[in-house]
């Protein structure tokens, strides 16, 4: 059995190249970093409580806040200055009372300016994500980042199925008949090309950007959807005018029904099909009937007609759940993996770096 030679005098022992088995000490700066608060950031979560990721501070909803709000303004700026034009087109003064009449609103170039300026929100909340949260605008749409086209076109496909087989039958059983209509062609194009924007515009900014803002505040993620989903709810019943307690509750409801299934399908698509095909489907016998200026003007409803709206709505809406779990569809945002040695694994979606905004 051999020994290995003592080290000369004067020199440092060294390891033979036998005995190199022994583990090195990693450097301080390579061992992970721990990952940044909110621990949530690094955890799947839901579509209401996405925008809770690394950046997430408490007053960055008070910044998206504040675009949403000067955005508003701007567009009913502009879109005050469309309608006087659109007065003054067909000859009506803006200083007098036809301005304001219920003929005048209801009419192709009010509606379509009303459809637009609603459909504005879409982009505002884009804005209002990204300057105030520093997320890429598509995280609106979904937990996927950008709208599910294909579950976006079942869900209006089964929606629009249901619609036309319930409203169907009773216009035939009560032997509905058109009436004589002015504008009737720009009406019904304006409603089938424009409704369709003004509700997703409104789904947007009501269970896009608010829902996400609010459920950024919250580390529960059940607790965030609840919160947003009632505040949410709140706030569209509310933006609606004047209104019977009953009609405030049917608006009220739906906002709840749209909540609960962005939370449950991971995206505004299956809220965005309802709440168009609801619209259109209001709309078009609405205008066929002759009855579109009385319609804009209703700010009561029966409870029984209520009690009836909300159960198709809610059958609808289970309906869309039941074809979203077949589908499999995605609910959950799941995050990159956390800050490591102080470089990320893989891009996040919220870092902010040369790659641009999250």
């Amino acid at each position: 059995m051999t020994h290995p030679h003592p080290p000369a005098p004067g020199r440092p022992a060294q390891a033979e190249p036998a005995q190199a088995w022994s583990s090195q000490v990693r450097p301080a700066q390579a061992w992970p970093a721990p990952p940044p608060s909110p621990r949530e950031a690094w955890q799947p979560r839901p579509h209401p409580q996405l925008l809770r990721g690394p950046r997430h501070r408490w007053w960055r909803p008070l910044v998206g806040l504040a675009v949403v709000v000067a955005g508003i303004a701007v567009v009913l700026v502009a879109t005050a200055i469309a309608l006087v034009a659109a007065a003054l087109a067909r000859g009506i003064d803006p200083g007098s009372p036809e301005f304001a009449s219920a003929a005048f609103l209801a009419s192709w170039p009010s509606l379509l300016l009303t459809n637009l300026s609603l459909a504005a929100l879409i982009p505002l909340s884009f804005l209002a994500v990204q300057a105030g949260h520093l997320w890429r605008p598509r995280w609106v749409s979904s937990v996927r980042g950008g709208l599910r086209w294909r579950w976006l076109a079942l869900a209006a496909a089964a929606t629009t199925a249901v619609f036309a087989l319930v409203q169907g039958g009773f216009m035939i059983a009560e032997g509905w008949r058109p009436a004589q209509v002015d504008d009737l062609v720009p009406l019904l194009l304006v409603v089938l090309l424009t409704t369709p924007f003004q509700a997703a515009g409104e789904e947007y900014l009501f269970r896009g950007w608010l829902s996400q803002a609010v459920g950024s505040l919250f580390a529960r993620a059940a607790v965030g959807a609840v919160v947003a989903g009632a505040v949410s709810a709140l706030l569209f019943a509310a933006a609606h005018g004047g209104q019977n307690p009953w009609l405030f509750l049917d608006r009220f409801a739906f906002g709840v029904l749209a909540s609960y299934l962005v939370w449950r399908t991971g995206g505004l698509e299956a809220a965005i099909a309802l709440h168009a095909v609801n619209n259109v489907a209001v709309f078009v016998p609405t205008i066929l009937a002759g009855e579109l200026e009385a319609a804009l003007q209703v700010t009561e409803a029966p409870l029984a007609a209520v009690v009836w709206d909300v159960a198709l709505l809610a059958g609808t809406g289970l309906l869309l759940l039941l074809l979203a779990r077949w589908r499999r569809v995605e609910r959950l945002f799941v995050p990159p993996a956390p800050v490591l040695g102080g470089e990320p694994a893989h891009p996040s979606p919220a870092v902010v770096g040369p790659c641009g905004l999250g």
